[in-house]
């Protein structure tokens, strides 16, 4: 190998070196982001459980996981730029192949998920309406006052859903967290049909909170998707510069 051909070389492995420590950089925060994503996504729709079914808690467990996998992953990337190893720069390569394999999985699941939110929400809302307030389910009376204090919102369709609770029909009531003024008992007696909407609108919500829930899961998700494609896209390029340095210090060490 002549002088100049081997210098030329090393400031384009050099150079290949600082892309990869920068990218490593950029992957890490990545990871970081995943994690607290998923974490964030759990801790915020954990209450909402018996809405949304134990499919949808699938999604942020793979994010936190495949966070985590890729902070180990950027080990192998730092050392096999340091070191200027072909064989750590290669595996740090073919991992990042295998975590965008599981992501594009993810992604997938994840928009199938979205397109089936409306009728996982409305079948649980519907059982949930059945058992309020009913013994050895708390949790679902729990979500429903949640959901309908935090939405402003009554029943699945609208208010007069609560007609048909196992709990609520004999009275004609709605629950309390469907006032306005949440206080107790202030929901008595306004499911009664012979009340119009107009009789009752100004004490409690009337709209219903299934397309609400729905429409905030679906622009969740639709956050979750769209930054799984930015930091699939980081791979790729990392993935390029990884093999780009394994190359080039192949090539090195061949011609030496």
């Amino acid at each position: 190998m002549n002088r100049a051909t081997g210098i030329k070389m090393d400031k384009g492995v050099k150079c290949i070196k600082f892309l990869l420590f920068g990218f490593n950089l950029i992957f890490a925060i990545a990871g970081l982001a995943l994690i607290v994503t998923g974490g964030v996504i759990q801790g915020l729709y954990s209450q909402y459980l018996d809405f949304l079914g134990d499919s949808f808690f699938n999604t942020p467990v793979l994010l936190v996981v495949v966070g985590c996998i890729i902070f180990c992953v950027t080990f192998f990337g730092c050392c096999g730029a340091v070191k200027e190893s072909h064989c750590m720069t290669m595996t740090f390569a073919i991992l990042l192949g295998l975590i965008f394999v599981i992501e594009l999985g993810a992604g997938i699941s994840a928009y199938m998920l979205r397109t089936r939110v409306h009728g996982i929400v409305e079948t649980n809302m519907e059982k949930g309406l059945l058992n309020y307030k009913v013994e050895g389910s708390e949790g679902v009376t729990q979500t429903w006052d949640i959901i309908q204090h935090e939405l402003k919102c009554c029943g699945a369709q609208d208010y007069t859903d609560w007609r048909n609770s196992t709990t609520m029909q004999d009275t004609n009531s709605v629950p309390d967290s469907c006032c306005i003024e949440d206080t107790e008992n202030c929901g008595k007696g306004l499911a009664d049909p012979e009340k119009s909407i107009q009789d009752v609108s100004d004490k409690i919500h009337t709209t219903g909170c299934l397309d609400k829930f729905q429409e905030m899961v679906v622009k969740n998700v639709a956050s979750v998707g769209a930054m799984g494609v930015i930091i699939a896209l980081i791979q790729i390029v990392g993935v390029v510069f990884a093999c780009c340095l394994s190359k080039n210090i192949r090539a090195q060490y061949e011609t030496v």
